[in-house]
């Protein structure tokens, strides 16, 4: 019987998945580009632009990812998951134009999202602005929009497809999370007044994109 590998099989696929990015390997990559800034006299930050932007990307395209797989495997998501934010207080709550943002709105619920797509429907594709504050967390800078499941993702993840609609967030800056988080792209670091808190790097994806974007940000 033929025996199919996964992973090699992943790797060959005609567009090899951002999911498997390595953050190693992307890290080399940065340093090679530094290198050759060096060299050349140019500007590092188009690269660490193009980073983010390659990179916030394929998280948002990801959001769909968990509706594609056995209902078995599916459950909700949280923030934390991705990027320890909740016990880091926020700027305070700002209006996030969906069209204009990254949208992490990792949707699960089948119904869900076909009640959002028929209500969405219905409306004539209406460009709504919605006041209720959802759940997670924009990160300013990157124009990042990270919305777990204590709130409808549907909606947002939806609405942003067709670029439209706004919602309300709670804001992080960049300048403001480099002071008490950092990672090495296997743990995040929490630091507090009793030391700092390891938590596992989860989504390599979000590591190297943080990195990123403290570097292209938060530099004197």
């Amino acid at each position: 019987m033929l025996k199919l590998n996964p992973m090699k099989d992943l790797y060959e696929s005609p567009l090899a998945p951002m999911a498997l990015a390595d953050y190693e390997a992307f890290s080399k990559f940065l340093n090679q580009a530094l290198h050759r800034c060096h060299q050349t006299g140019r500007d590092f930050n188009v690269y660490l632009d193009w980073a983010i932007r390659a990179l916030a990307s394929s998280l948002a395209a990801d959001s769909a990812g968990r509706i594609f797989l056995p209902k078995t495997k599916t459950a909700p998501f949280a923030l934390d998951d991705l990027i320890p934010l909740s016990g880091i207080p926020a700027r305070g709550r700002r209006t996030v134009y969906l069209g204009k943002s990254y949208v992490v709105a990792p949707i699960w619920n089948n119904a869900d999202l076909m009640e959002a797509t028929e209500a969405f429907s219905d409306s004539g594709f209406e460009n709504v602005k919605i006041e209720q504050t959802f759940s997670g967390a924009y990160i300013e800078e990157l124009k990042l929009a990270i919305i777990d499941t204590p709130s409808d993702v549907a909606v947002p993840y939806i609405l942003s497809l067709w670029d439209r609609g706004s919602i309300q967030m709670e804001a992080y800056s960049l300048k403001d999370l480099a002071e008490v988080l950092y990672t090495d792209g296997s743990k995040w670091y929490l630091q507090g007044e009793d030391g700092d808190t390891e938590l596992p790097v989860l989504e390599p994806r979000m590591a190297i994109l943080y990195n990123c974007g403290t570097r292209r940000f938060c530099g004197d």
